[in-house]
């Protein structure tokens, strides 16, 4: 969630002006980027530097995770169901083949 100047001031209290000067001691903007203070190098290593390299973090609304809880909790069902069908098929396959060389053997007779 992003949060304008006036918010977190509301938030902490203070003026804007303060806020400024507060998200100042962390970063500037220059013409060439953002140069970042070593108070946030230092919050961005303790954020960052933990994390595994092969995790994607991803926020999501209240609706959005009810609904990947959702599907994910529906997952093994379906990769058995999934299982099964892909079963199914094979047998029928087989059993399509069969049948074919019988009436082939049948044809062949007649």
């Amino acid at each position: 969630m992003n949060y304008t100047i006036k918010e977190i001031a509301e938030i902490l209290e203070v003026s804007d002006k303060s806020v400024h000067r507060y998200l100042n001691s962390y970063f500037t903007k220059t013409t060439k980027g953002f140069e970042v203070s070593e108070k946030m190098l230092e919050i961005l290593k303790n954020e960052h530097l933990d994390e595994p390299k092969d995790t994607v973090v991803q926020e999501f609304t209240n609706d959005e995770y009810e609904e990947f809880h959702k599907r994910l909790s529906e997952y093994s069902f379906l990769k058995t169901k999934i299982n099964d069908i892909l079963n199914e098929l094979e047998y029928y396959k087989k059993s399509a083949k069969s049948h074919n060389r019988q009436m082939e053997l049948m044809a062949k007779l007649i």
